[in-house]
């Protein structure tokens, strides 16, 4: 009853205003993300993200900032469009539309004020822009991410966790998101009106308010503006508005034009309307009125002549001879390629037959039967079967003793003309922290041990004989190649010609076959296997073998909730993949322990390594040593829930880090949450009801004495400032 009473009670304005902010969140948040999904993202971080892209680090330049900028292209966008509405209309963004800041409030609201923290009083200009300047500069030399205290990361991921999506839950439960959450309830849900996160943290709200402040000056521009001749002095506004802009001064409202955020609330509940969002009314001078002109209809101006029926109908005769005498140029043009014998050994004879199946020794079916079509479009649909199966020279035969990747093959390396091969690719593999997969003795029959037992990845299990082009990439292939069948397709019209050129010369436009997200797909086969890695001993630095660390086991977990692993899993090729830092400059196969020297991610090499790529030029600089040996599989960022083991969970999870300052600002935050919901449960179920006027019971005195004039209990009045002036 009490929450429908609250709801009935709030002004019909704000009624309004909360209408739009529901409706924001439906179209920004899940499970419907209508407006990301345009922008092909699943929620506002990456491209869309408003707050990252103004970082500074030290020695950055301004190819940097572009660069910055260049991956938040549509967020950087989006808050350019907020800051000028700001500039005409006052915070529109921040009251009206803003989920991140609205939902928490409207929880506040609804839940009552008596039992919340009352903030308002607090110096918020200097605690806003001390944390503005902190996040732009302090932070990012200390390698601590924007994202790590965000809102517009942590308001989605609850709703995502609600609608049933893995990657909110995954976030609510890592030590970060557990700091996040804790900062949304006390600082939103828990603060009287719930825009503390939003007075205090939030570095949109600070930009925001520079640019309200500034267009406050100029009378054409749309303001909360008071007018002092109607002000009674009953501080209705004062008490109602939720920053806690206005301030009671000799009974006077002043509104702080960096705090308020246009909401309008305290206009709905001005009885006097002595405070209201207009702009200043220009003066009124009386002119002459203009005597009465008759004005002639304006000539018509014609771009297109009408032509008459005949030239209609010649045009049309003439269009179609052309039409007819362009197909006969391109039917008689048109090329075949010469078949080609992708199959000389005859195998396919066989091998093509459905239902071609047997029961191998460990109890196993195997099915040999391949598809003619598929193959020949492969990538080795131009090798013949026996330069791999080279054992096999009769037919019937039996199993061959294995392939070997680094055989040599019947082609011809294009640039060289010698017998192509991957035993280059195969001795970087041996040199590499893979040594002990596989690259040769590759039967049917092992392909399960391979998969299961093996620790190690093997040539196999990361390369199979897909097509040239992967279906992720089609659409940006048929992007990139849009008039294929009007270009190539005029002349080249036959099967032979499509199966065996267009992929391999056709996917030179994509740059590489594979995106960043199916590279990371790769590297996940294993890391992202849990009872795999388990088993994975590490030996570099070590005088013997030791079992991989949780660190190690849930790397890939940590990783897809860093800033790199968000960008990549919505298709973004900003994002740093695992090949970009473990192996650079085209060397994936050789990918070395973080501990051995000249490791791509070794201490020594990190620098180059981060630089690479015009990515992070500056991470050299001395300055920012902390940015530069930032954790990128902080366990802080892996999800509690797949650190802890069955037997153990009514203790700290496997790996957990007690030490670490997320881990104590997490043991505070909850504490203090689950005290002050203690609280709110006790005094809304036991305390008396308060008649009239209600003022929070945690920080309400406080308020009432330095924000309303208005004495406390034991008769005290508070010394308000203005304008160097004690009063």
């Amino acid at each position: 009853m009490k929450l429908f009473h609250r709801l009935k009670n709030i002004p019909a304005g704000q009624k309004y205003r909360y209408t739009l902010i529901v409706l924001a969140t439906l179209l920004l948040l899940a499970p419907f993300t209508l407006i990301p999904s345009l922008f092909g993202n699943p929620d506002l971080c990456g491209p869309l993200c408003m707050r990252r892209f103004y970082l500074y680090f030290p020695g950055m330049t301004w190819e940097d900032f572009l660069s910055q900028l260049s991956v938040a292209a549509i967020g950087a966008g989006f808050l350019a469009f907020i800051l000028v509405t700001t500039f005409f209309f006052g915070r529109i963004w921040c009251s009206y539309l803003c989920p991140m800041g609205g939902v928490p409030e409207l929880a506040s609201r609804v839940t009552g004020e008596r039992w919340k923290l009352e903030y308002r009083w607090l110096p918020q200009v200097p605690i806003r822009y001390g944390y503005f300047l902190t996040f732009v500069l302090l932070m990012p030399m200390l390698g601590v991410s924007a994202c790590t205290l965000c809102n517009f990361i942590t308001v989605p991921r609850i709703f995502q966790a609600f609608s049933g999506d893995w990657r909110g839950v995954a976030f609510l439960v890592t030590t970060v998101g557990m700091v996040n959450l804790g900062l949304v309830l006390l600082l939103g849900v828990f603060a009287n009106k719930g825009r503390a996160y939003c007075s205090f943290l939030c570095p949109i709200g600070a930009i925001d308010a520079l640019v309200n402040r500034l267009g406050s000056k100029f009378r054409f521009t749309r303001r909360i503006r008071v007018e002092r001749n109607r002000c009674t002095g009953c501080n209705e506004c004062a008490r109602k508005c939720m920053c806690g802009a206005i301030t009671m001064v000799d009974k006077i409202a002043v509104v702080d034009q960096l705090s308020c955020m246009s909401c309008h609330e305290c206009a709905d509940v001005c009885d006097w309307g002595a405070i209201d969002w207009l702009t200043v009314p220009p003066e009124i001078r009386h002119k002459r009125k203009k005597k009465d002109v008759e004005f002639h209809p304006l000539p018509e101006w014609i771009a297109l002549h009408k032509p008459g029926k005949d030239s209609f109908l010649r045009s049309r005769v003439l269009l179609l001879l052309l039409l007819l005498a362009l197909g006969l140029l391109v039917w008689s043009q048109t090329a075949s390629a010469a078949p080609r014998q992708m199959d000389p050994d005859g195998c396919l004879v066989c091998h093509s037959l459905p239902g071609l199946e047997f029961v191998n020794d460990q109890g196993l079916s195997r099915d040999l039967t391949i598809d003619r079509d598929h193959y020949a479009a492969s990538l080795h649909g131009n090798v013949p079967c026996s330069d791999c199966h080279a054992e096999i020279r009769y037919f019937p035969h039996k199993e061959d003793k294995g392939v070997d990747c680094a055989a040599e093959c019947h082609l011809e390396e294009p640039s060289e003309g010698a017998a192509y091969t991957h035993k280059e690719v195969a001795e970087e593999m041996q040199a590499s922290v893979h040594r002990q997969g596989r690259s040769k003795g590759f039967t049917g029959n092992n392909r399960l041990e391979e998969s299961v037992k093996d620790a190690n990845p093997s040539c196999r299990l990361c390369h199979s004989n897909t097509g040239y082009i992967s279906e992720v990439q089609m659409p940006r292939f048929r992007e990139l190649f849009q008039h294929s069948e009007e270009a190539c397709g005029n002349c080249h019209k036959d099967d032979v010609w499509r199966q065996r050129y267009t992929g391999h010369i056709l996917r030179r436009l994509l740059g590489g076959r594979w995106t960043k997200e199916e590279g990371n797909r790769m590297c996940a086969k294993c890391h992202g296997d849990r009872a795999r890695m388990s088993k994975v001993e590490r030996e570099a630095g070590r005088e013997q073998p030791e079992p991989a660390s949780p660190r190690f086991v849930l790397a890939n977990a940590s990783y897809d909730l860093t800033l790199h692993g968000r960008l990549i899993a919505a298709g973004r090729e900003s994002g740093a993949s695992c090949l970009d830092c473990h192996a650079p400059a085209g060397l994936q196969h050789k990918i070395q322990e973080d501990e051995k020297p000249g490791a791509s991610t070794h201490k020594e090499t990190l620098a180059k390594t981060c630089a690479a790529e015009a990515c992070h030029s500056y991470a050299g600089n001395d300055a920012n040593r902390g940015f530069l040996y930032t954790d990128m599989h902080d366990m802080d960022l892996t999800p509690v829930l797949l650190e802890m083991k069955p037997e153990r969970l009514p203790a700290l999870p496997e790996g957990f880090d007690a030490d670490s300052n997320w881990a104590r600002a997490m043991v505070v935050l909850v504490a203090l949450t689950a005290l002050m919901l203690v609280v709110w449960l006790l005094g809304n179920l036991f305390a008396r009801p308060v008649k009239g006027k209600v003022y929070s019971a945690l920080g309400g005195g406080v308020f009432r004495r330095r924000m309303l004039e208005m004495p406390d209990r034991r008769g005290k009045k508070s010394r308000v400032v203005l304008k160097g002036k004690k009063k």
